[in-house]
């Protein structure tokens, strides 16, 4: 059964265009298709390209295979790492909120404070005529020894 040109690409582990261009120099014979398509005798094929060995098509379908599976243990580990970090978001955020409660209950503290403070230093501007008429009373002691 001959191979197309796709099948013949898969056989050598060539490319389409290098199989193509090889029929097209003559290096290896094909019968072209009423549709486009090629159709290689695989005697033909291997006669110039030799074929792939099963062992190396089964090597290189247990690396894509372990391949795969590394790359699913990436993103696994991938995924649970952006986990981590949504939940230390969420945290962080939490904690922030907090900071802002107790800054904001600190804040109405202080200005409570401040306000007793102005309550306890409070010192009223004496009048100046009221110091003017304690001078002018006699002393306890004049008054007492007046025609003394």
């Amino acid at each position: 059964m001959p191979y197309t040109l796709g099948q013949a690409a898969k056989a050598t582990g060539l490319s389409k265009p290098t199989l193509s261009e090889a029929i097209k120099k003559g290096k290896i014979s094909a019968v072209k298709n009423e549709n486009g398509s090629f159709a290689i005798d695989p005697a033909e094929l291997h006669r110039v390209y030799p074929p792939l060995s099963s062992h190396s098509s089964q090597e290189e379908a247990g690396t894509e295979q372990f391949r795969t599976h590394e790359l699913t243990a990436k993103i696994m580990m991938l995924e649970l790492r952006v986990q981590a970090l949504g939940e230390l978001k969420d945290q962080i955020a939490a904690e922030r909120d907090n900071l802002r409660t107790e800054c904001e209950r600190l804040l109405g503290v202080i200005e409570e404070q401040a306000g007793s403070v102005k309550q306890l230093t409070y010192q009223p501007k004496a009048d100046p005529t009221a110091q003017h008429t304690a001078e002018a009373a006699p002393s306890f002691w004049k008054r007492l020894f007046r025609n003394g």
